[in-house]
């Protein structure tokens, strides 16, 4: 259900973003935001102060005070970068009924006026199950995480091109040596965890140049750094550029994004996926042409369900 022209804001529209802790710099969801805006300032022509950038020091009192002030201020659209801004949006959001928000990484306010941006991470599990059976050359894979609707994607995805596949189901986080006896014989493992940088520091200093790695993007903020590089075959992606690109289109044109996400609880924004390139997933290394074909299948047996 789609609801993509209804309108919204009455004001001149301006667009701010409120990042989360650790503001720009930090290798995950805050740097993501702040290149798809660069994307999307250019494509539109933006320029201060119809569109503007603030911190946070990530307290429940700074989050209210950022909030009310880009709203006072006269910012139509306002993004809030991280679930960390629920409570927050939840409440400015009636506060100021006329101001469009927007979630991003969340989907759990059931406003009008907020749109949350969910990412649909089973979607890059799936493809994870795919392109790491396909690498694997013992057939011997981990999925490394606690998550079991994503174990239950990543299976599903290993098995539709290899389904004699070997899947040890790592549980973490846990302790260092617990996961290299779980990891033995492993060659190509997906983590989903993003604590911390353990799981590659326990691949590096136990597996080196026996297990390669499949990680997210921008959940974990250590996937791109120096000592990361080596390990990782692929990266599973939530792209902001699309989502961020389509929240500013329509605040422009007054309108905001709220198809329909849970009618039960009113919940409304866009559902980003495999299918219409919100998730996706990027090789480091050369690909051969079954890989490539597995990836384009599994995204049309997405769509379909």
């Amino acid at each position: 259900l789609f609801s993509p022209s209804t309108p919204v804001i009455a004001a001149e529209p301006k667009v701010a973003i409120a990042y989360d802790i650790g503001f720009l710099g930090d290798n995950s969801f805050n740097d993501a935001v702040h290149l798809a805006l660069r994307a999307a300032k250019k494509k539109y022509g933006l320029v201060e102060p119809f569109v503007r950038e603030v911190p946070t020091n990530g307290t429940a009192v700074d989050r209210l005070t950022r909030l009310r002030f880009l709203a006072k201020s006269g910012y139509t659209l306002i993004i809030a970068v991280g679930p960390g801004y629920r409570q927050t949006v939840a409440r400015v959001s009636k506060e100021y009924t006329e101001t469009q928000f927007a979630i991003i990484n969340d989907k759990s306010i059931g406003q009008l006026n907020v749109s949350n941006v969910f990412f649909r991470e089973d979607h890059g599990a799936y493809l994870a199950g795919v392109a790491a059976a396909n690498l694997s050359k013992r057939k011997s894979i981990a999925f490394i995480g606690s998550e079991a609707e994503l174990l239950e994607s990543f299976t599903k995805g290993a098995r539709a091109n290899f389904p004699k596949v070997k899947i040890r189901n790592v549980s973490y986080p846990d302790s260092a040596e617990s996961l290299r006896v779980q990891l033995s014989g492993v060659d190509i493992a997906y983590s989903t965890w993003d604590g911390d940088p353990s799981v590659i520091a326990v691949i590096n200093e136990s597996f080196a140049g026996k297990i390669k790695l499949i990680l997210e993007t921008p959940d974990q903020y250590f996937a791109q750094i120096s000592e990361t590089k080596s390990l990782v075959v692929a990266t599973v992606s939530k792209r902001m550029t699309k989502a961020i690109s389509q929240l500013v289109s329509a605040a422009l044109e007054s309108r905001a994004i709220i198809d329909v996400l849970d009618e039960a609880e009113g919940i409304y924004g866009r559902e980003y996926n495999a299918t219409n390139g919100g998730v996706g997933i990027t090789f480091n290394i050369a690909v051969t042409s079954a890989l490539k074909s597995q990836i384009k299948q599994a995204r049309l047996e997405l769509k379909q369900g």
